[in-house]
């Protein structure tokens, strides 16, 4: 390539760049604090006093070796499959865990986990709880090795807090008939956002009228969140816009977690997850799936 046509590319890049920064600009997205901590601001939350850091892995992965001081709450803990897999766990059992884990009211969590899901899926379900002061730690346990972040094999002990719960909040939550309405009678305003692949979509359909933003799509390579200016470029293309109501969904809602905290870092906040997700939606004999052109539905299950 010769040199005019390399300083072309630059300049088409460079005006790509600005009409995108531009149509940021033209919508109003939250300024707030972070929900996500990089590996090296981690010492420096895990030496305060208020601070719990949340290893989500399985028993046996924390045991192991994981952040030194780190208590262990697995996924399987804050989820219940009933009446389909990967359920938000009842108030009752969130304060049980919680608390027994040294987490009060007053208490900011710091999550991490090793498959970019359970540290976000354990902040949504605090959130659904109106527990706000809960992070992810950018990255995962990758990350946390790689910045050289101090390891143990200690099982973690600590004392007894009272966490008090509130009831489940709408603002975060979407029920499968909320979804039915959006797919029958379609609100311009609102996204019904599938984060599954593609590949999923083609094997066994989706909700009508959804679209397919696989949830890999929010991270970068070494499986960090892509930026928030990234981020808001690339959902402002597919015409997703702050203003708009998301109702996020994948398989078993495990996925849609991180898409959660990658929209809401970036200054959406009209966001739900539909918890029951494709699993629960698929499994009901009155609710429609929408196929690739050409390819027939494939024959529902009952759900129990």
């Amino acid at each position: 390539m010769g040199l005019f046509a390399k300083k072309i590319t630059i300049f088409s890049f460079l005006a790509i760049l600005a009409a995108a920064l531009t149509g940021c600009s033209s919508h109003t997205f939250v300024e707030g604090e972070s929900l996500i901590v990089s590996t090296k601001d981690l010492p420096g939350y895990a030496e305060q006093s208020n601070v719990v850091i949340v290893d989500t892995r399985t028993p046996e992965e924390y045991a192991a070796g994981h952040v030194a001081g780190a208590v262990n709450i697995p996924t399987a803990d804050i989820v219940i499959n009933v009446p389909v897999k990967n359920m938000l766990t009842s108030q009752k059992k969130i304060e049980k865990v919680m608390g027994s884990n040294g987490i009060s009211n007053d208490t900011l969590v710091l999550a991490y986990d090793a498959n970019k899901m359970g540290a976000s899926r354990l902040l949504w379900s605090l959130f659904m709880f109106g527990h706000q002061k809960v992070k992810v730690v950018d990255g995962g346990f990758d990350a946390i090795q790689t910045a050289g972040i101090q390891l143990s094999t200690d099982i973690e002990a600590p004392a007894e807090a009272v966490f008090t719960a509130k009831e489940p909040s709408a603002n975060w939550l979407a029920t499968m008939d909320e979804v039915r309405a959006q797919a029958e009678n379609p609100d311009p305003h609102t996204i019904l956002l599938d984060v599954r692949s593609f590949e999923e979509y083609a094997e066994v359909g989706k909700v009508p009228t959804s679209l397919i933003i696989p949830y890999e799509t929010n991270f970068f390579s070494d499986g960090t969140f892509k930026t928030t200016q990234i981020t808001r470029i690339n959902y402002l293309e597919e015409k997703i816009y702050p203003e708009d109501e998301i109702i996020l969904y994948c398989q078993t809602s495990m996925r849609a977690a991180p898409v959660f905290v990658q929209l809401y870092e970036a200054g959406y906040r009209n966001i739900r997850i539909y918890d029951g997700a494709y699993l629960e939606w698929s499994s009901n004999s009155d609710n429609p799936v929408e196929m690739p052109a050409g390819q027939s539905a494939p024959l529902k299950k009952n759900a129990s």
